[in-house]
């Protein structure tokens, strides 16, 4: 075996192991999702309320 055909190898165990293992957990994609809805959840608040006002990204009430 050549020394490409080994880093090949490792490739793909650690492929099969970061990406089998998450099927077990319910799937990369449905996490990958709601990860997404999480950031945007943050990202959200962030730009609309209290924290808006802090950041001097929007004017405070009077």
């Amino acid at each position: 075996m050549s020394f490409t055909d080994n880093w090949a190898r490792v490739f793909v165990v650690i492929m099969f192991l970061s990406f089998g293992e998450a099927q077990i957990i319910g799937g990369i994609v449905p996490n990958l999702i709601a990860f997404l809805l999480f950031i945007g959840a943050i990202g959200y608040f962030t730009f609309t309320g209290k924290m808006a006002e802090m950041l001097g990204l929007k004017k405070a009430k009077k």
